[in-house]
């Protein structure tokens, strides 16, 4: 019983973990620069200006994009994370949640080769998930079958998810890209038709040429 509540809990933290420190850090930088900006702008003009706090946040993480897509910033970058990844537990909790993010919303997705439907938590009802690679043969040995390894993520925040094994057999690949997968979890179900129209009209050369 024990420790069915201790894996409850250790599930629920990584699930709330990337969403928790994504926001939290959004809002600490936000409310960081509102109340530096909010200071200055009154002292300079004699009054205080509404939102300013998150124009110049959204220029702040501009520029340091900006910064990090250059040679030299991404040098210093990567010097600042070796010092980092030395920390034990910061270095765990950072390394997830930048592989995560990479794969999601950059434009290095190699993390994630097709979307892929398979049938979860039960038969007939279905989920849109990531093909991330082939499993191990251990777990193959062990059960006996050809398995898929898969990022299945939640919405509408797809930073966090859970990571499980599909058999190849009941593996459904799509013919759609990784971002109008992505962008159909984040809505929620709301797809781009152009997506959809795309899709089917691959499927139904596909029809012809057979």
């Amino acid at each position: 019983m024990l420790r069915r509540i201790r894996n409850i809990v250790i599930t629920g933290i990584v699930v709330l973990l990337p969403l928790i420190t994504s926001t939290y850090i959004i809002w600490f930088l936000f409310k960081v620069i509102d109340n530096v900006t909010g200071f200055l702008v009154e002292l300079i003009i004699g009054r205080q200006i509404p939102g300013i706090g998150l124009v110049f946040t959204f220029l702040i993480i501009f520029l340091v994009g900006l910064f990090a897509t250059n040679i030299i910033g991404k040098k210093i970058i990567s010097f600042g994370e070796n010092i980092l990844l030395r920390i034990p537990l910061f270095r765990n909790i950072y390394i997830s949640i930048k592989k995560v993010l990479d794969a999601l919303f950059t434009q290095h997705r190699s993390s994630f080769q097709k979307a892929v439907l398979f049938e979860y938590p039960r038969p007939g009802l279905y989920q849109l998930g990531f093909l991330t690679g082939e499993s191990s043969p251990y777990f193959e040995q062990k059960t006996g079958r050809e398995l898929y390894n898969i990022f299945l993520p939640t919405t509408p925040n797809p930073t966090s998810g859970m990571f499980i094994m599909v058999p190849r057999s009941e593996a459904i690949i799509l013919d759609i890209s990784i971002e109008d997968a992505l962008r159909l979890i984040i809505s929620g179900g709301i797809l781009n038709p152009e997506a959809l129209r795309s899709a089917e009209e691959n499927e139904g050369r596909k029809k012809n040429d057979d």
